[in-house]
């Protein structure tokens, strides 16, 4: 235990001295109860320490669910977006080969000409 080369003036170190404890033993006391404060300190920031844990911890848990539930909607939300356009590129696919085939007819009729002349 380190030594003071000052002398004690705390009020602990003057009741000590007026309740009639061995000096020697003062000292010791003294530091004693400063290593029992630390300790107590030590303790309530343990203490303090786990409670944040918890707290950022179940914040963390929310988050995740919150995050869960909106990419879930996300997903449900992209699959409507995804099969609608699907049904809109099979309509224009139908309308783009009926147009296909109605020039087709045409075009067949003028190379017959042209073959024919």
């Amino acid at each position: 235990m380190p030594t003071s080369s000052k002398p004690e003036t705390s009020a602990i170190h003057r009741v000590l001295i007026d309740s009639g404890a061995d000096p020697k033993l003062i000292h010791p006391a003294i530091e004693e109860l400063h290593n029992l404060s630390g300790q107590n300190v030590i303790t309530a920031i343990g203490a303090q320490i786990t409670e944040l844990r918890s707290d950022v911890q179940a914040q963390i848990t929310e988050l995740r669910s919150d995050m869960q539930a909106q990419i879930t909607e996300l997903r449900a939300e992209m699959q409507t977006q995804i099969t609608a356009l699907r049904t809109e590129m099979n309509t224009l696919n139908k309308f783009i080969w009926t147009l296909i085939s109605l020039l087709f007819i045409p075009m067949l009729g003028l190379l017959y000409k042209i073959l024919a002349s």
